[in-house]
């Protein structure tokens, strides 16, 4: 066997070790994080809940926070929520809502004039 020959044999591991590495640094670049929330909490448990009013356009209220004007479906956490249904001309609508994680909800409120 020519010198050389033997020379590249045992260059062989230190050239394996050198692609390795090359291919560890080149993957640990391809993993991708996403984030679910703040402070890497998953987001809370919720449902959809579709709101309708009769008559339509009224302004709902989650927990006396203007979310939209029905008919609208909106992600709610889980848990009991007040809702009101407001419209010029009409009395406020107002019930408490148990929302179930995963489980989507419909809310129909008919308001009555005022």
């Amino acid at each position: 066997m020519a010198f050389n020959q033997i020379r590249s044999f045992r260059r062989a591991p230190l050239f394996a070790a050198a692609l390795l590495l090359i291919a560890a640094v080149v993957m640990s670049g391809c993993v991708s994080v996403q984030k679910s929330g703040s402070k890497g909490e998953p987001p809370p448990p919720s449902a959809g809940v579709l709101f309708n009013s009769n008559p339509p356009n009224a302004e709902v209220y989650v927990n006396g926070k203007l979310r939209g004007t029905a008919p609208v479906t909106l992600q709610i956490s889980a848990g009991t929520h007040t809702i009101d249904f407001r419209l010029a001309g009409f009395t406020t609508w107002s019930r408490e809502l148990v929302v179930v994680a995963g489980n989507d909800t419909r809310v129909t409120a008919t308001l009555q004039p005022e």
